[in-house]
């Protein structure tokens, strides 16, 4: 135990255990005295020898580990054997007492608690193997074989309580866990059979012939260094066998944390270290120091440089640093070893153990080397631990990603109906507001996907803002949001919140330069009173939201009528679900031309819907239906398999084109979309490099993560991918090159007017240098005149399509086109 200027806690504790043990063993000893009196002139000579043997047996103690703990194991019961049977027992404790201090503090070297411990140790077991013998043979000394058998009864009893309370001094002072290797430590007791019966048969031959002390001294000799030898040969045993352990107790999904402990707490036990460290590089430049020491407690810390650089700097190379007692001393440590932990990523940590334990002198050559075979292990099982944290890390960021809408961080609408199954489950009143953007689209159109995004984004936090604790916000989606207001019982309540929330969004939204408006219509729904369930609560708050926008009355409560006084939007519903089922949704071709040869390409799939009733059906109506409803994933399907089975029909015409489908923002959260795209293709033997699949910017960004996975998929099926809508969102600024797709469509908005508006002409030249920078090629559409298309033609744009070229056609009137189709347009 090393010295210092004050006492910790520990030490504190051991020196309140020994103090109260000295009290008990004078207090016994003052109660015998008061009862028989002090001895009457004893012989000097037997004390004498006594004392030399106490001081030789202490002196020359054989350590056994147990764990971090060493129990001395000594020939001491040769000596007490000899003393219980010929000395009071009063001087025998003296006589122990004088003798236990000269071996401890003359040849040991102990010093400070740890030889106050052991000094009342000696005399708490003096007293109790006194007090035990007389208590079974009586006031009659041993004479024969059965006063030898209490003799050694006394003996084992004197070293179990000696076990006892090392252990005891070791819990308290560094490991309460000490006590399950209690066991451990009384493996000594074969010893301590021997040792006493050679005291006893000293005795008997001391008794006939005083000369027979050489004798005994030749047989203690003998007998410690024997046991010695077996006691190192099997610690030798025992250092493989924790070697083993520790590789046992890395195996596992451990984290870092984890591995960092096991190995700490090794490092320490196996090597007999007060302390033991690692560091590891951290991410962000700085070091990430774990460190244990005292009672097996782990801090964990960030530095920013390497503490004691002479040690750190050097193992970190790949150098192991052994400083052994009194050699130079290197940084602030005097006693210790640095070896290098390589790592996964190319770095290297650093494993340190310092301050030898007392039974050992100082570190050497052999630990050093097991020092080295703990680190190769800890060098692997960080380097897993590592990779599995951040396995780990992923898995949580999807996990969070397939909750949380990844635009504005708020929970989306799985998780939202979640927490509406959860609180009507527990029979918890509540309310479901439902809203929306009026006017979104228009900010897209207008101001690009960049600004849309920054006012959703902006809406998301003025919700939170102004709802505070009083409820959840969530985003469903596009520019839906909704809030959930748990223990909400009453209309009014709902009402009042909804027009709080309608109010706050009139405030004009501050964009960079811009000030934007974003008023909502709010639909209102309550549990139990319109439902018990996410589903019906949501659906009937929809509905509520669909009359607010129409009668642009901002908040609406649900009420029955409303199902009934918008008959048009939900029969439209029906009639489109009856439609997709029976192929009734028209797929018409527009045919994309080479801008310099006139030369058709392909050709883009258009959805078209003639109604029974209504007539023909806009797109911009029934596609937003279809994708609120649920029907966006029939209705596409069944395009592209139309499209696919009349592309092939127009290869085997001899026209050697493509056809390009669009697919909806919820078509690449499908994880099953690139098995579905690769079954069509077989059935209608087209090649993937003939298909090209159209998305738009806002439909990546919704799941970035997810998405890129998805066109990772189809891309290695040789599809082509192509951004719609190219030049009003994220792609122009940066994402694009990160996706692996073929070719960018330029946003008709910027075509139509490139003729006559300069601003426009720039943007149109700015996208397709962009894209053949990136080796894409460059789409436009809307092409509806020919200014727009030598226009076109001069900036380098590689197709074009749009009513100038002709407009959509039904498939067989595209096939009658294409064979009339004159191979170029306007003139090359």
């Amino acid at each position: 135990m090393k010295r210092a200027r004050g006492w910790s806690r520990p030490d504190a504790r051991v020196a309140a255990l020994s103090f109260w043990l000295g009290v008990a063993t004078v207090a016994a000893h003052a109660l015998r005295i008061r009862h028989v009196g002090l001895p009457a002139n004893p012989d000097p000579v037997p004390l004498a020898v006594l004392v030399v043997a106490f001081a030789l047996t202490e002196g020359f103690a054989v350590h056994v580990r147990v764990r971090r703990g060493g129990h001395a194991m000594s020939l001491s019961e040769i000596p007490m054997v000899l003393g219980l049977l010929s000395v009071d027992a009063t001087l025998l404790l003296c006589v122990r007492l004088i003798g236990g201090i000269i071996g401890l503090a003359g040849l040991r070297r102990q010093r400070g608690v740890k030889l106050g411990f052991n000094v009342a140790l000696l005399g708490v077991q003096t007293t109790a193997a006194a007090v035990l013998l007389r208590t079974l043979s009586g006031p009659a000394l041993p004479s024969g074989p059965r006063e030898w058998l209490y003799v050694l009864i006394v003996m084992l009893a004197s070293d179990a309580i000696a076990a006892v309370l090392v252990t005891a001094v070791i819990a308290l002072h560094d490991d309460p866990g000490e006590w399950k290797r209690l066991p451990g430590a009384l493996q000594g007791m074969p010893l301590v059979a021997i040792t006493t019966s050679i005291g006893l048969v000293s005795a008997l031959a001391i008794d006939r012939d005083r000369r027979a002390i050489a004798l005994l001294a030749i047989v203690s000799a003998v007998t410690y260094r024997a046991y010695r030898a077996y006691v190192r040969q099997s610690q030798g045993h025992q250092e493989v066998e924790e070697l083993y352990a520790f590789t046992r107790a890395l195996d596992g999904p451990l984290d870092t944390g984890g591995v960092a402990r096991i190995v700490l707490e090794q490092a320490r036990d196996q090597l007999r270290a007060e302390r033991a460290e690692l560091i590891v590089p951290g991410n962000d430049g700085t070091f990430v120091r774990l460190r244990m020491h005292g009672r097996a407690r782990l801090d964990i810390s960030n530095v920013d440089a390497l503490p004691d650089t002479a040690w750190w700097q050097p193992a970190r190379s790949g150098t192991p640093v052994l400083v052994a007692k009194g050699s130079r001393v290197i940084g602030s440590i005097e006693d210790g070893i640095a070896v290098p932990v390589p790592l996964n990523d190319g770095g290297t940590g650093v494993l340190l153990v310092a301050d030898s334990l007392p039974d050992i002198p100082t570190f050497g050559e052999q630990q050093l080397r097991l020092f080295q075979a703990l680190a190769n292990h800890a060098s692997l099982s960080l380097t897993k631990a590592r990779l599995l944290d951040e396995l780990r890390r992923e898995v949580a960021q999807k996990e969070r990603l397939a909750l949380y809408d990844p635009l504005t961080g708020l929970p989306n609408r799985q998780r939202f109906q979640a927490l509406i199954d959860e609180l009507s489950a527990a029979g918890t009143p509540l309310a479901v507001l439902l809203m929306d953007l009026d006017r979104f689209k228009d900010v897209n159109d207008a101001l690009g996907h960049d600004v849309g995004d920054q006012l959703l984004r902006q809406v998301g936090e003025r919700l939170q803002e102004r709802l505070g604790e009083r409820g959840t916000v969530a985003r469903f989606g596009g520019d839906e949001f909704a809030v959930l207001l748990p223990g909400t019982r009453t209309r009014e309540v709902a009402v009042a919140i909804a027009d709080d929330i309608d109010a706050a969004m009139e405030q004009p939204i501050p964009i960079g330069h811009l000030r934007l408006n974003a008023r909502v219509s709010i639909g209102v729904a309550l549990a139990p009173e319109h439902g018990r369930d996410a589903k019906t609560l949501i659906q009937r708050a929809d509905v509520a939201m669909y009359v607010a926008k129409t009668s642009h009355t901002g908040v609406r409560v649900y009420t029955s009528d409303d199902d009934r006084n918008s008959p048009r939007r939900l029969a439209m519903v029906a009639d489109l679900r009856e439609a997709i089922h029976r192929h009734d949704i028209v797929v018409v071709f527009q045919p994309k031309i080479e801008t310099a040869t006139g030369v058709v390409v392909g050709a883009e799939a258009l959805a078209r819907w003639h109604h029974p009733v209504h007539g023909f059906v806009p797109p911009d109506e029934f596609i937003p239906l279809a994708e609120h409803s649920g029907l966006i994933r029939p209705l596409t399907l069944h395009v592209l398999e139309v499209s696919l089975r009349r592309c092939a029909t127009w290869r085997r015409m001899g026209h050697d084109i493509h056809v390009a489908v669009n697919l909806s923002p919820s078509s690449l959260q499908e994880p099953d979309l690139p098995d579905i795209v690769a079954r069509l293709l077989g059935q209608a033997g087209v090649p993937a490099s003939a298909l090209t699949l159209e998305i738009t910017e806002s439909s990546i960004m919704a799941d970035p993560t997810g998405a890129l996975a998805i066109l990772d998929r189809l891309h290695a099926l040789g599809v082509k991918l192509a951004i719609d809508d190219f030049g009003t969102g994220y792609s122009s600024l940066g994402r694009l090159r990160e996706l692996p797709i073929h070719e960018v469509k330029i946003d008709r908005s910027f075509v139509q007017r490139i003729a006559v508006d300069h601003r426009d002409r720039a943007v149109v030249r700015s996208a397709v240098q962009l894209g053949h920078a990136l080796d894409l090629m460059v789409v436009a559409e809307g092409v509806e005149d020919e200014h727009t298309l030598l226009h076109l033609r001069q900036e380098g744009c590689n197709l074009v399509q749009g009513y100038f070229i002709s407009k959509p056609l039904p498939a067989d009137d595209f096939a009658d086109w294409l064979t009339a189709r004159v191979p170029q347009l306007g003139g090359a």
